[in-house]
């Protein structure tokens, strides 16, 4: 059986995989069509069976939907595979399909003016589900919950700036406790009250895994972070890893979210790879030891699932623990009312962390901005 002429074949291929895939039942959101499209991208795939695993590690999340996905992965290939009968039609327009769905996918920059159109399209005017798992989104939910996470930032940024705790006569006074402390002399101000603005300028270390399992997740937690530090004081580090880890300080500073993240799928090898967290936390030890000191919250994103070393991973937790002000994990799976953490990574990594939480849905999120002030 011959492999596709080329990549672009094989993309199209793929981006009429997944409509057949929604249409037999099968959930799938729009970061897991993105992710296999990438994946299919960067290593060239044009091979049936290197573009069938490719597929599978990325878009099937039940074991019971293989045979559905093997079924209609046949039944498009044969369609692929069979003689053409009609050559009517215009040579560019796979090319024309493929381009444009990278465009949506967010792979390649938007055009000038394409953006807004490309918003307006996408848009979902109705309330989406604040608890939903991410995973599961719909692609025309995407757009409303990312706007609902960039107005969550902004309220959450408001209410942080507007904290106020008391303070001996320094600051502004405080005239409501100073009249309700009047009532005791017969409403005389006899003594005023101050209060003082508490400093909202949060050290934040990330370290977010985008492995295969974890992408969807960590893209719309790096979401939210660059939408939180485009509206409130923060200072932030930032690092993904999966089998490496890899800085993105500068570049979370761009205020184009989109075409940041664009940029550095593309140039970061490990994206949608395996995992192994305890080398990549033994890097940001070694290679990075300003970016965790006594007044740094370290947030690590993952589900816990390591293939590397387990007593590196052990030596890397108790070091963040001895520098870290408090170490927060996020694992998605904790959104599961079923879940248990007893996957070797994660059960070795909870002794260390002062917080455990999901960060599966725009509520989870929105109680994790709340601990940022904590």
């Amino acid at each position: 059986m011959r492999p596709f002429d080329n990549c672009e074949i094989a993309l199209d291929f793929a981006l009429r995989l997944f409509a057949l895939l929604r249409e037999n039942g099968i959930k799938l959101g729009v970061l897991q069509s993105q992710g296999c499209a990438q994946a299919i991208v960067l290593v060239q795939a044009v091979r049936h069976e290197q573009i069938r695993q490719i597929c599978r590690i990325t878009l099937i999340n039940r074991k019971q939907d293989i045979p559905t996905f093997e079924r209609l992965f046949d039944s498009l290939l044969a369609v692929y595979l069979a003689p053409a009968t009609d050559n009517s039609g215009d040579p560019g327009q796979t090319v024309e399909l493929t381009t444009t769905t990278r465009v949506q996918l967010g792979f390649e920059p938007l055009a000038n003016g394409d953006e807004e159109a490309a918003e307006r399209a996408g848009y979902s005017t109705h309330e989406v589900d604040r608890q939903g798992d991410f995973r599961y989104l719909p692609e025309q939910d995407y757009p409303a919950v990312l706007a609902l996470l960039e107005r969550i930032a902004r309220e959450h940024a408001a209410l942080a700036r507007r904290r106020r705790k008391r303070a001996k006569r320094v600051g502004h006074v405080d005239m409501r406790a100073s009249l309700r402390e009047s009532w005791k002399y017969d409403g005389e101000i006899m003594r005023w009250r101050f209060k003082r603005r508490i400093p909202t300028h949060t050290r934040l270390t990330i370290a977010v895994d985008v492995s295969g399992s974890m992408e969807v997740y960590g893209v719309f937690l790096l979401n939210f972070l660059h939408a939180l530090q485009r509206n409130r004081n923060i200072k932030i580090e930032v690092f993904v890893f999966s089998t490496e880890l890899c800085e993105l300080t500068l570049q979370f500073r761009q205020k184009n979210f989109r075409a940041m993240l664009g940029k550095v799928t593309q140039a970061f090898s490990g994206w949608s790879g395996g995992t192994r967290i305890g080398a990549a936390l033994h890097s940001l030890n070694e290679r990075y030891p300003t970016a965790v000191t006594s007044k740094t919250l370290v947030t690590i994103m993952s589900d816990g699932w390591d293939t590397g070393e387990i007593d590196l991973l052990d030596q890397a937790m108790a070091t963040l623990s001895r520098r870290a002000k408090a170490i927060v994990w996020i694992n998605p799976l904790k959104g599961d009312v079923d879940y248990e953490p007893l996957a070797k990574g994660i059960a070795t990594a909870l002794p260390y962390c002062d917080a455990f939480i999901s960060g599966h849905s725009v509520d989870s999120l929105r109680e994790f901005a709340r601990r940022l002030d904590g």
